[in-house]
């Protein structure tokens, strides 16, 4: 009798570890940034739940209502290893608040030591905490 239970329970058991799942893969975070602080800015990449971060100083920033203009903000920041860049904030349309990164110096800029050039083609969030 012990061995028959045994046996089933052997038996069961084979089959519940047969019908187990794999572990589920962790979702990894993902997004674009850039926070303006005064004259400060970060821009952070987060790829694959990896955080990249470019500090900067603000060039210019502009801010206009976006019932008069299709360019809600612009930031142009110069950072120590991508070189000046921008963002526009679209004002009107279906793309309102959309953010773009764009570089502001020539093409032929060289961007191999800059951390965030994967995110150039993202869609960015623009953070400002100016006064």
């Amino acid at each position: 009798m012990i061995r028959g239970n045994l046996l089933l329970l052997c038996t069961v058991l084979s089959l519940l570890v047969g019908c187990a799942e794999p572990p589920a893969e962790k979702p990894m975070a993902n997004g674009a940034y850039l926070v303006i602080d005064g004259h400060e800015a970060w821009a952070v990449l987060v790829a694959n739940g990896k955080r990249i971060e470019e500090h900067g100083t603000v060039r210019d920033a502009i801010r206009l209502p976006r019932s008069r203009s299709m360019v809600a903000a612009s930031y142009v920041i110069d950072t120590p290893n991508c070189g000046r860049l921008q963002w526009l904030t679209e004002g009107e349309g279906s793309n309102a608040g959309t953010t773009l990164l764009l570089p502001a110096q020539s093409s032929a800029s060289d961007l191999s030591q800059c951390q965030i050039r994967t995110g150039m083609s993202r869609v960015w969030t623009a953070l400002d905490y100016s006064s």
